[in-house]
């Protein structure tokens, strides 16, 4: 008698950013299936960020007959099933049972180039269900065909941020950007991994960060001047923004103007507005 292992798909967690799948001025949501395919194909979580189960985590997932595998959008959390139905878990699974996902930012300039702002002793959650000290305003993670982008509102209390933390070793309480936070079924229909008979949906959870726009300050030391964009205009790693000196400076400056853009290296926030440094 052979004996094979079957393992299906129990859910997904995709991660983008558009820093790096805009194309200057083009989005990334806006564009066709083969544009979006060549700008995934350079894409990958692992250039700005690092994701692991918690270490709570990690033992119900060999409790459960589950693995845990990253891909270059995020990661798949697969299941052992019974052969007879690639839906139904090999062991039965709760549920209320919680699964926890770790954040950690790797990258130096990722505050640069992501629309978001500092927030001290508080953390990023993106979950299925509202934590019991969190407003009716909880934002909840976004399924893959939504169009949301990641803000500020992700962020949690300071409460349910240090009760996440408490929750973790030692070990994993260094550079928490996030956690993602996922009971086996969600506070509403949409966002269960299983029905209420058990068996699995394959469902395909997002989170999409947005570039930062920041003001273009254009410095000439030689001649002493300094110029700035009337509007925010978007960082972004491929691509390239024009610039009409036309219209997009007060006074208008010569028509034959060529103006870079800037990278993410060099930005200040003045005043709750946030410049990009270019010296010519």
């Amino acid at each position: 008698m052979s004996f094979s292992l079957t393992y299906s798909l129990l859910f997904e967690v995709t991660i983008f950013h558009n820093y790096f799948l805009n194309n200057g001025e083009e989005i990334f949501a806006g564009m066709n299936a083969a544009a979006k395919e060549k700008m995934l194909q350079n894409f990958n979580i692992d250039s700005f960020a690092v994701i692991a189960p918690s270490a709570q985590t990690n033992t119900v997932l060999k409790n459960y007959k589950m693995i845990f595998k990253t891909t270059k959008t995020g990661f798949k959390v697969y299941v052992k099933v019974k052969e007879t139905d690639d839906t139904d878990p090999f062991v039965k699974i709760p549920a209320a049972l919680n699964l926890q996902f770790i954040i950690s930012i790797k990258e130096y300039q990722f505050e640069n180039y992501t629309n978001l702002d500092d927030a001290a002793n508080q953390i990023f959650l993106f979950s299925n269900v509202k934590p019991a000290a969190e407003p009716d305003t909880f934002q909840y993670i976004s399924k893959i065909n939504d169009t949301k982008l990641i803000s500020n509102d992700y962020l949690v209390s300071k409460v349910t941020t240090a009760a996440l933390m408490a929750a973790l070793p030692a070990s994993q309480k260094q550079d928490v950007f996030g956690i993602i936070s996922l009971n086996l079924q969600g506070d509403a229909v949409s966002g269960n991994i299983i029905t209420n008979a058990g068996k699995i949906v394959h469902p395909n959870f997002k989170i999409h960060f947005d570039n930062r726009k920041t003001f273009w300050k254009y410095i000439n030391h030689k001649a002493s001047t300094a110029i700035e964009t009337n509007a925010a205009k978007p960082l972004t790693r491929s691509g390239f923004v024009e610039i009409d000196p036309l219209l997009d400076f007060t006074p208008p400056q010569a028509a034959d103007s060529h103006y870079p853009n800037p990278s993410v290296k060099s930005i200040l926030k003045i005043d709750g507005d946030f410049y990009s440094e270019i010296f010519i």
